[in-house]
């Protein structure tokens, strides 16, 4: 075998060499010794898990971006962890089991079978911390505040906060439940990209609703945006809820050292999650640097869903700014 071949890494695989791995070592060790002081606790998940727990019982998104296999000693099918915060969910839900509030901090290697936008990479390390048990918008705040501070931590500057609600984007799109499934996945990828040429082509002009996706398209900005929202779909069940969530979020980040940014029209995890979602990001970067949300029930010990608040942040990404 060629030497070159040989000594060769994976296509979408890469490794750090000195003086950036220590680099980025020196930064995990400050994040999560952050998360610890502020009463997280830490946890080490194993890098495998079995295939049928990955996606938990509400994300088939996570389990399709898995590398999975069968296991030569069991026969079992096994997968590569894509994502920490789902395993921190099963180790509240089925190792923990407290009724309590329950906080958990982490960093780790995860391995996607889709390169990540931010590296055109498929490993990288994730850190993150999540709040179990507490459905107050004070455990919302908390877990704002803390990616913020992770960022500030790395250095990172100019930082823009997106908010958005998940409750509200599912709201709009449940009136289209009647479309097939691969209709709906065409919706969600034209709302994506707020291409309001894609609508016009998928929905046709005798659908009464239509005119709600056109305008979810523009549904991005200042604060001024959730009044308009208001006005656009208050025929919308439950839109004024969630709008009164979001304004109330807004109102206790207003006077951070932040650019606020209203978009509703986000669809990215709105399966997964449930609630308030949020996202952070520099003009300079390009690409979403850490991202978060409640995301209620994935995981469930009991009859009971589990209240679920969380942000988890790329490490290499942040560090590379």
């Amino acid at each position: 075998m060629d030497s070159k071949i040989r000594w060769s890494l994976p296509d979408g695989v890469d490794e750090l060499l000195p003086p950036k791995a220590l680099e980025i070592e020196t930064l995990r060790r400050k994040l999560i010794d952050s998360y610890i002081a502020s009463g997280y606790d830490l946890i080490i998940p194993p890098l495998l898990e079995l295939s049928e727990s990955i996606g938990g019982e509400a994300h088939e998104e996570i389990k399709s971006h898995a590398f999975s296999f069968k296991d030569n000693l069991t026969g079992k099918q096994l997968s590569i962890r894509p994502d920490i915060s789902e395993q921190a969910s099963r180790i509240d839900a089925f190792r923990i089991q407290s009724d309590d509030i329950v906080k958990l901090c982490y960093a780790g290697e995860v391995v996607k079978s889709k390169s990540s936008k931010a590296l055109r990479s498929r490993t990288t390390i994730q850190v993150g911390a999540e709040i179990f048990g507490d459905s107050s918008s004070d455990a919302e705040f908390e877990s704002i505040n803390l990616m913020l501070q992770s960022l500030k931590i790395a250095d990172v500057k100019k930082i823009t906060l997106s908010l958005g609600h998940a409750g509200f984007t599912a709201s709009v799109l449940g009136r289209f439940n009647k479309l097939k499934e691969d209709d709906l996945l065409k919706i969600e990828k034209a709302l994506s990209k707020k291409s309001k040429s894609d609508i016009h082509s998928l929905v046709p002009d005798s659908n009464e609703d239509k005119n709600l996706l056109l305008s979810l398209c523009d549904m991005f900005g200042g604060l001024e945006v959730i009044e308009k929202a208001r006005k656009e779909f208050s025929g919308v069940e439950l839109i004024s809820d969630h709008l009164d969530h979001l304004s109330e979020m807004s109102d206790r980040l207003k006077d951070r050292d932040i650019n606020l940014h209203i978009d509703l029209g986000e669809v990215q995890g709105f399966k997964y999650h449930n609630g308030l979602v949020f996202s952070a990001y520099t003009d300079s970067a390009g690409h979403i640097l850490a991202k978060g949300g409640r995301y209620d029930g994935l995981r469930k010990s009991s009859d009971q869903d589990r209240p679920a608040v969380g942000f988890d942040l790329d490490l290499i990404a942040v560090s590379n700014l």
